[in-house]
């Protein structure tokens, strides 16, 4: 594949969206940085003028930061150079403005130098060569690989995640059996989650744990989430892929809750609703903001807090969050099989 086609496929698949009307500029969010990125071809005689011009859109686009929640912006420029090894960055023509400065610590300018012959990356003295894995891109467009490509639904394939609502419902009718009916506390003692019961057999509580709540604000909390990640993760997966991701991440919360149990009862969704978090955190990771709405940072800062706070709030089975969380970033990881 030729290498400029690559890169633009490499870029896009990581959740770079182009700007308008530039066939070879590129931004993303990730808060609290805009990333704005400018490919140069070194065969090309014009790549100062696009330099400079690149550098004049950044100033301008500081006064919009803003509009995509971010305080900082850096603005990459990468020479291409296809010829071989060039000269080194610091004694290069850049342009009438040096290859890095900071405009009242919001603006940063880094300019690279990368060669598609050894494949390295060059910059200029303090500034960095790694920046959002686009060093590892530029590579990969080097020596020809094709962009991993994640097995998703398009988002307009499945308008309605018939799977979350149905939970979500589920567990609606059972909180009002539990409230209602005299044997309420005789259904979360027999159906709930608990070591003793595990032990002698009775697996099934893995299961029946997920749809049971303690009471209304307990059932709201996990709505919210379930209601956020996992109308994403149904109409990405699709319902059968989605309940394999929700039901096996409920399970390995059980699994590490049960370890770790000091006796009694634990409901709740959590553990699967973590599993969707975890998942969604993964997916983020690989492509950007594109299919949550959420930045990386944002989504590793969502999940680090959910977990402290798990730790400081009696009686919750914080391990079933863990366990969730993690046992989902397994399950999704598989789900997204290459290409």
């Amino acid at each position: 594949m030729e290498f400029w086609e690559n890169l633009r496929m490499q870029l896009e698949n990581k959740g770079f969206r182009k700007v308008r009307n530039k066939e070879n500029w590129y931004w993303r969010a990730e808060n609290p940085v805009l990333y704005l990125l400018c490919l140069l071809d070194a065969g090309d005689e014009g790549w100062k003028e696009d330099h400079q011009t690149f550098a004049d859109f950044g100033r301008r686009m500081e006064e919009q930061l803003a509009e995509f929640q971010c305080s900082r912006m850096v603005a990459l420029s990468i020479l291409v150079d296809k010829a071989g090894e060039s000269a080194p960055v610091d004694t290069m023509e850049t342009g009438d403005i040096s290859p890095f400065t900071g405009y009242d610590e919001k603006f940063y300018r880094v300019f690279w130098k990368f060669s598609t012959e050894s494949g390295k990356v060059t910059a200029g003295k303090n500034q960095p060569d790694q920046l959002l894995g686009i060093e590892k891109l530029l590579l990969a467009a080097a020596k020809g690989k094709a962009p991993e490509v994640l097995v998703l639904r398009d988002t307009e394939e499945q308008k309605k995640p018939v799977a979350t609502g149905v939970i979500f419902a589920v567990c609606g009718a059972l909180l009002l059996l539990t409230m209602l009916a005299p044997q309420g506390e005789d259904i979360l003692m027999g159906f709930g989650l608990s070591r003793e019961g595990i032990l002698a057999g009775e697996y099934y509580r893995f299961f029946t744990s997920m749809f049971l709540h303690g009471g209304i604000l307990h059932l709201v909390s996990n709505g919210v989430y379930l209601y956020y990640f996992g109308v994403r993760a149904e109409k990405l997966l699709g319902t059968g892929r989605f309940l394999v991701l929700y039901l096996v991440s409920g399970l390995c919360g059980g699994l590490l809750s049960v370890a770790f149990s000091s006796g009694g009862i634990s409901i709740g969704a959590s553990g699967a609703i973590y599993g969707l978090l975890g998942a969604m955190l993964l997916l983020t990771k690989k492509r950007g903001s594109r299919y949550t709405g959420m930045s990386y940072a944002t989504m590793l800062l969502l999940a680090a807090t959910a977990i402290c706070f798990g730790f400081l709030e009696p009686g919750v089975d914080n391990m079933a969050h863990i366990g969730g969380l993690l046992g989902g970033m397994a399950v999704f990881a598989l789900l997204l099989r290459k290409k």
